[in-house]
């Protein structure tokens, strides 16, 4: 009866196997990802920066945890397979495939035994098949270990705490028994909310072929709330597809530097952010948020750069654009101008430029002759002299109220 070998003494070609996946890790880590990439349609639709770190990495700790699982002699422990497991719950996240990722295992298990046995020969076969063996019992447990956190990451989602938290949300913004429904659900309300309505620009990968867009943007929306779960802990509720939506941040104690907070949620999902935020009680917030959302168009119809904004900074252009009967008739005042969009482009950029005529010319790429021409023509169609201190405040209401009713 032949007696059974330690891993660590596995020898194929003349060295120890541990010892040679040891000293190939560079090469066979990239072997492993072309070959993934090669047979697993979905990894060739993920970013190229998720494969070069997130899937490189779990690659990398893959190969380590089964080279020292032979060099140990044993299986994989509990924190490899913690390891695993939170690798699988990132791609459950992002809703790729779980056939996909446990694929991917068994192509980057067959590597480590192609690497590990290729100088083995005819003298090798009982310590060659004991690798076999070993291989098949680490695919076992890592499928294992891949299954449970993707699954379990799957009933997350739509299970009680999930399901309670969106029903918060939803009494929040909609109206309803907030303390009732925080009770049953075990929440404990903070005294107030910062209620953020956002625009979010879209990531590259977004618009790359080669790339899923769904999973893109499934990514940019997870790291953009884990970088707000940082600062705020779990209590924060959000309702965000791909251009955005609306973000609860709870407030306790000191509030932290807000435009910091925004900025970092941007940079980890990288994209630009236009935000506009007001802080309120937990009954205040469906009137905030309905404010806060007018807010956001205001910034939009303006122009105004990626930032945190309030209404406070954006009173008068606020004020213009709401609904009445003086607003739809400073918005007719410029119909005249629809037969000429050359005329339309040169009012915003004068306006924008505040009244600037030379910085209107070169945004515009014409001589500053031209802009006057093209104001004087404005003042012609429309009555309303954007060259004349009495009239640049009735355009500029006019061009508010233009922006509302034609957004």
């Amino acid at each position: 009866m032949t007696e059974h070998k330690r891993g660590g003494d596995l020898t194929l070609g003349g060295q120890r196997v541990h010892e040679r996946l040891a000293r190939e890790e560079p090469e066979l880590i990239s072997r492993v990802l072309a070959r993934i990439q090669a047979e697993v349609a979905d990894y060739r639709r993920l970013p190229v920066e998720e494969l070069a770190g997130d899937i490189a990495g779990i690659t990398r700790q893959a190969v380590r945890a089964f080279a020292r699982s032979l060099r140990e002699d044993r299986g994989l422990n509990a924190a490899e397979l913690r390891q695993v497991g939170a690798s699988a719950v990132r791609r459950a996240e992002e809703g790729f495939p779980l056939e996909a990722v446990l694929t991917a295992y068994h192509v980057g298990a067959r590597e480590i035994f192609a690497v590990g046995s290729a100088a083995s020969g005819r003298a090798d076969v009982a310590d060659l098949l004991e690798v076999a063996d070993r291989v098949l019992a680490f695919v076992g447990t890592v499928t294992g270990a891949v299954t449970r956190g993707y699954l379990e990451e799957l009933r997350t989602k739509v299970g009680q705490e999930h399901t309670a938290r969106r029903s918060l949300l939803s009494v929040l913004v909609d109206g309803g028994p907030v303390d009732v429904v925080a009770r049953s659900a075990g929440i404990t309300l903070p005294a107030r909310y910062l209620v953020l309505s956002v625009e979010l620009g879209p990531h590259a990968d977004e618009e790359s072929p080669e790339v899923d867009a769904e999973i893109a943007v499934r990514r940019k929306l997870r790291r953009f709330l884990a970088a707000f779960e940082r600062f705020c802990g779990d209590g924060v509720l959000a309702s965000l597809d791909g251009p955005g939506g609306l973000v609860l941040l709870p407030v306790a104690g000191r509030a932290p530097d807000w435009h910091a907070v925004l900025d970092a949620a941007g940079r980890a999902a990288g994209v630009t952010v236009l935000a506009a935020a007001e802080t309120a009680a937990p009954p205040e917030v469906r009137a905030v948020a309905a404010q806060t959302g007018e807010v956001l168009d205001v910034l939009r119809w303006f122009g105004r750069p990626p930032g945190l904004y309030h209404l406070d900074d954006v009173l008068v252009e606020y004020q213009l654009t709401r609904p009445g009967a003086a607003r739809d008739r400073l918005a007719a005042a410029l119909d005249p101008l629809d037969a000429h969009p050359e005329l339309v482009e040169t009012l915003d950029a004068y306006l924008r430029l505040e009244t600037n005529r030379r910085r209107t010319a070169a945004r515009l790429h014409v001589h500053p002759n031209t802009v006057d021409y093209r104001l004087r023509r404005i003042r012609d169609l429309t009555g309303i002299d954007p060259l004349h201190p009495a009239g640049l405040p009735r355009i500029l209401a006019a061009s508010a109220a233009r922006r509302a009713t034609h957004p």
